[in-house]
């Protein structure tokens, strides 16, 4: 895409999200910290908008985006799981609302750079960032909603479908990096090395471990009848959990603070059933 066409592509969006972060500013009744950080970064970027934008300079303006977005919906994302608890009556609705701004991001990269992969254009993390931020918000969701024996019933199949779109995110957040997740561990004396074969990155690769071997359990006692879906659950979070639980028992830096009983639990029960 020609510098020119790149402009009209991404300084729009950035004015965009500059006037709904202001007036969700003028709303806010409590905390807004998160909206406050995101005008900050749109501010500081059409401020200083240059007149044509580089090819080097594509990914630094599409990762100013994506970090001020990821801040603007972390802040509804506080309200939802945090003060709100998920209520039934507007949860799905706020949550396709939240997935629509994270998925704005998808779009301008490929309006950008047409089948380059996500990571290419933000990196890494912001990459990965992306898909726990879905994950975990559907966690969240899912585990509101099993507490609740009245409303699980009423949601049911809404709670299972969830539950599935969690943790296709979560295992994808493995794919960023092509970490293979592997099950056979190499002992040795240097614990990062040994994370980094696990395709354990940081410590929210090894919560996403325990989050997606979580979620494949609550599919998985929530079926009624033992379906292909069901057993790939179950196949799935085995690996995941046992993955989780060799990293908490054998990396030394992860045996304090790192509870691995419930993954034990789970790993214990989707083995003998």
């Amino acid at each position: 895409m020609a510098a020119q066409n790149m402009k009209e592509v991404i300084y729009p969006e950035f004015i965009a999200l500059q006037h709904t972060c202001h007036d969700s500013i003028k709303a806010c009744k409590g905390d807004s910290k998160f909206l406050q950080k995101c005008m900050m970064k749109c501010q500081g970027v059409t401020g200083n908008f240059p007149a044509s934008i580089s090819g080097g300079q594509v990914s630094f303006y599409l990762q100013q985006y994506a970090e001020a977005l990821l801040d603007f919906t972390y802040h509804d994302e506080q309200i939802l799981s945090d003060i709100d608890e998920f209520p039934a009556q507007t949860t799905k609705e706020r949550i396709a609302q939240i997935f629509g701004y994270l998925d704005k991001i998808n779009t301008m990269c490929e309006k950008v750079s047409p089948g380059c992969r996500l990571e290419e254009l933000l990196g890494y993390e912001i990459a990965e960032c992306l898909l726990w931020r879905k994950g975990a918000l559907l966690y969240g969701y899912c585990s509101t909603v099993k507490k609740d024996d009245k409303r699980l019933h009423a949601e049911c199949q809404e709670y299972r479908q969830c539950l599935q779109k969690g943790v296709r995110y979560l295992q994808s957040l493995f794919k960023i990096r092509d970490a293979i997740l592997n099950t056979t561990h190499v002992l040795g004396e240097n614990d990062t090395l040994e994370l980094l074969k696990m395709g354990i990155y940081s410590s929210t690769h090894l919560l996403a471990l325990m989050y997606a071997g979580e979620m494949c359990y609550w599919y998985i006692t929530s079926a009624n009848e033992n379906t292909d879906s069901v057993r790939a659950a179950r196949n799935l979070g085995m690996e995941m959990l046992d993955i989780y639980i060799q990293a908490t028992e054998q990396i030394v830096e992860l045996k304090h603070g790192w509870s691995n009983d419930q993954a034990k639990q789970y790993l214990a029960e989707m083995k003998g059933s």
